[in-house]
């Protein structure tokens, strides 16, 4: 591409970026001012996984997939609009160099997850913003679906639609109405209005058991409860004409609502009032708007067709791109580095050829970074507000880097344990010190409580690009470094190491015990950390997809790469260079990203069994977070604690 052609593509792409966040910001406004009645907020993957018990998933390939049906992400969902018009203002560089991409030559393919008609994004996330952006209809995507009992799942659905199409599936399951009554048409629209039904006509079966002195199937209970209680109230309603003054609702939801009308009639004067009573007092009480609230609602539909002018919400497609060919720049390019063979690549050396290939590499990976970092005896820390959650000691402290750039961090500890402690540092990667502690949402972040709670004093420091240090962002300060042989990674792994220095000095910590783990880009941080630092006695990879297991990556976001890595060793010699002390990796099952990784672990495990020490290294595939955290912690526990003398992890005993 030409020197011309690329600074349109970056200016170009500078004003999408712009316009993006301009229809953001209107979409959101509307949807404050109630002037629209479309979803704003994506949904969340691991909601609608969760409450439709979504496990079994099976991959269909390569797809063309319109990207109105994509509604939610794993992960993702706070960061995007509904539409995937971008909400945070740090991700700019990463959304622009996407879009540079798609006018250079197209957008690699994304990974999506499947239910019923709605798409979640698995990875890809902003190469679907830039795509709806640019006025796409489709996009290519890798699909994997997941069967679920609630039928056609449409594109509009929002998380309530789908529980309450969940809970219907698991009424007919129960009351097998269906078959029964096959033209019952029993429609809810609130969850926790199918169960409220079930118990129902449980309490219906216990009492005509005892009216009639013999038990009754829960089956044959339903069917003679809709014949004789719920049809006839129905007419009612039907009669009262009450459903009008609903809209939106059903006959079923009056149902419901009048039953918990007259039981808590019942409850506060005894007796039973009359459904009929019930259902005329149900729409005597229904509101109905006044002469002033007629007039804000006229205004508020002014103002949406207002802003509606502004920024029309086009409904906008998927990003897709298929696996280059060898015909292509991309595809040459990805042939010349698989084919490559790297000149340090571990050859089984053992012993002390093992020790020097083992230094060798470590002063040539620091190289590659950049690495500057020399230990010190003296870390300047200022220690700050000091709180308790949760049974933790939360401290803010602020830590002098070794260039001087204070780092914010949080210090957390049991708050009633004494004497020293097991250490790990955490790193966020892409996210904040705030998600680590506790203090904000974040989902695919380790957390730093728990950890704590477990009876591990933690340590997590900001990284330079996010949060209070994220005033330019991450891959900037990378792409700056490098023109003088320096990386962001190098940046963020020496403040990581100097936050060591500190640990080893505290009285609490016990300076022989020290662990570190991080999550996605931390992952990539923790693997370099401990390869490079052997105080780092155990080690937990979660879900790091750098530049070592999928060169694509950097398509999407290069932060993470180390430059010229590949001509001299692949990943799993890097992670070599943490042996022979324990490291775990935790990835979620059945993502393309976790088989790559699995081959590179594949690669190293064998120098843990040379070592005659396979148990310190563990692969571990997990979808619950919750799981993972507890993994974990019993690594950790099974090495910084059970593992008293931790000076064994240094040495292989068949060396």
């Amino acid at each position: 591409m030409s020197e011309d052609t690329s600074v349109t593509a970056q200016t170009q792409s500078r004003e999408k970026w712009n316009q993006a966040r301009r229809r953001a910001f209107y979409q959101r406004l509307s949807s404050a001012l109630g002037l629209t009645k479309q979803p704003v907020s994506l949904l969340s993957f691991e909601d609608v996984q969760q409450k439709l018990r979504l496990n079994q998933n099976a991959y269909r390939g390569l797809q063309q997939v319109p990207l109105s049906q994509i509604v939610g992400s794993v992960g993702r969902y706070h960061d995007f609009t509904r539409t995937f018009l971008p909400l945070v203002e740090g991700d700019g560089q990463r959304w622009r160099r996407v879009a540079e991409l798609q006018y250079e030559s197209g957008l690699p393919p994304i990974e999506l997850y499947k239910v019923g008609e709605a798409y979640f994004v698995k990875d890809g996330n902003h190469r679907v913003s830039v795509a709806r952006q640019f006025g796409m209809e489709t996009i290519e995507a890798y699909v994997w679906e997941y069967q679920t009992p609630v039928g056609g799942m449409s594109a509009e659905a929002e998380l309530d639609e789908l529980i309450v199409k969940a809970e219907y599936r698991a009424f007919l399951d129960k009351t097998e109405l269906d078959i029964t009554q096959p033209d019952q048409n029993i429609v809810l629209t609130e969850p926790g209005m199918y169960p409220e039904l079930e118990l129902e006509i449980e309490l219906y079966r216990e009492n005509l058991e005892r009216i009639d002195g013999e038990p009754r199937s829960y089956r044959d209970a339903a069917a003679a409860w809709y014949e004789m209680i719920y049809t006839t109230a129905i007419e009612i309603i039907k009669e009262s004409g009450v459903l009008d003054q609903f809209p939106g609702r059903t006959e079923a939801d009056l149902y419901v609502w009048t039953s918990r009308h007259r039981k808590e009639l019942a409850e506060r004067y005894g007796g039973q009032i009359s459904l009929r009573d019930a259902v005329a007092q149900i729409a005597e009480t229904q509101h109905r708007p006044g002469p002033v609230e007629r007039v804000m609602q006229s205004a508020a539909r002014s103002v949406a067709g207002f802003l509606q002018s502004l920024a029309p919400d086009r409904s906008e497609p998927a990003d897709l791109v298929i696996p280059p060919s060898a015909d292509e720049p991309l595809g040459k390019l990805m042939a010349q580095v698989n084919s490559w063979v790297p000149s340090m690549a571990y050859k089984g050396q053992r012993g002390d050829e093992w020790r020097q290939w083992r230094q060798s590499l470590r002063d040539r990976v620091r190289g590659l970074l950049g690495l500057e970092y020399v230990p010190t005896k003296h870390v300047p820390v200022e220690h700050l507000d000091c709180s308790v959650v949760s049974g933790v000691e939360r401290t803010a402290i602020r830590l002098t880097a070794a260039d001087g750039l204070v780092i914010p961090g949080f210090v957390m500890r049991p708050a009633a344990v004494d004497g020293p402690l097991p250490a790990l540092l955490v790193y966020p990667g892409h996210g904040t010190i705030r998600q680590v502690a506790g203090l904000e949402p974040g989902r695919d972040q380790i957390d730093g409580l728990v950890l704590a709670q477990s009876g591990y004093l933690v340590l997590t420091l900001e990284e330079r690009g996010f949060g209070e240090l994220g005033k330019v962002d991450h891959e900037a300060l990378d792409n700056i470094a490098r023109l003088i042989g320096r990386t962001w990674l190098a940046s963020v792994i020496g403040d990581g190491l100097r936050g060591l220095d500190y640990l080893q000095r505290r009285p609490d910590v016990k300076p022989e015990h020290l662990g570190v783990i991080g999550h996605g880009a931390g992952g990539g941080l923790a693997l370099y950390s401990a390869a490079l630092d052997e105080r780092l006695r155990a080690t937990v990879i979660d879900n790091y997809v750098g530049g070592g297991i999928d060169p694509l990556e950097v398509l999407g976001h290069g932060c993470d790469f180390v430059p010229s890595l590949r001509r001299y060793v692949e990943l799993s010699d890097v992670v070599r260079l943490i042996a022979p002390r324990p490291v775990m990796f935790v990835y979620p099952m059945r993502r393309p990203a976790t088989r790559m990784a699995r081959v590179m672990f594949d690669k190293m495990r064998p120098t843990y069994e040379a070592f005659s020490c396979p148990d310190r290294t563990r692969f571990l595939e997990e979808e619950d977070r919750d799981r993972n955290m507890v993994a974990a912690r019993n690594w950790f526990d099974r090495w910084l604690v059970e593992e008293e003398d931790t000076s064994v992890l240094l040495w292989a005993p068949r060396e």
